[in-house]
């Protein structure tokens, strides 16, 4: 392993322990009473700050695979505390377009850390336009026609499959050749 990427690892390391250090003396902290955390947003803080960290540095060292789930990660930490300090309602209804915004978002990532990928773009606007418009007709502010719903229900799933084969065909049959 070069120095570099030894000097790296060892800061990931540290890095982390700092977090679970900090976290444990919080959560005992409020154990003892000293100090009253919600969990459900000290997790999410966890999981915001962590794949903030992965995608952050995967970026720089293009890593697409962390690039992607510490997008994930980071994006999904967001909307958790988001929907804890209820900025955001938080009932599925109008959370579960979010689920399909969050990976668009991170197709979108990686696009940026390799533009020749044009696939990556066009799974991302994908993703993205159907949860937005998702969003949308949950929140009531875009009236659908039930053919255009239905076409919803329909792109879900492919955009689903179609982001399948691109991750097994990227992973898989690319690297062998």
């Amino acid at each position: 392993m070069s120095e570099v990427a030894n000097r790296k690892s060892h800061l990931g390391t540290f890095l982390l322990g700092i977090l679970l250090l900090v976290l444990g003396v919080l959560l005992l902290m409020s154990h003892a009473g000293v100090v009253h955390l919600n969990f459900t947003r000290v997790i999410a803080f966890v999981v915001l700050v962590g794949g903030g960290f992965q995608a952050i540095t995967a970026f720089a060292s293009s890593d697409q695979r962390r690039l992607f789930w510490g997008s994930i990660l980071f994006l999904t930490g967001l909307l958790a505390l988001l929907v804890s300090y209820e900025f955001v309602p938080g009932s599925w209804d109008q959370i579960w377009p979010s689920a399909l915004i969050i990976p668009g978002l991170a197709f979108l990532m990686l696009y940026f850390s390799n533009p020749k990928e044009f696939v990556l773009i066009a799974l991302a606007a994908l993703f993205v336009v159907v949860g937005w418009a998702g969003l949308l007709a949950e929140k009531g502010n875009f009236d659908f026609s039930v053919n255009v719903l239905d076409s919803l229900r329909f792109l879900v799933p492919v955009a689903i499959v179609l982001a399948g084969f691109y991750v097994i065909w990227k992973n898989f049959f690319r690297t062998r050749s």
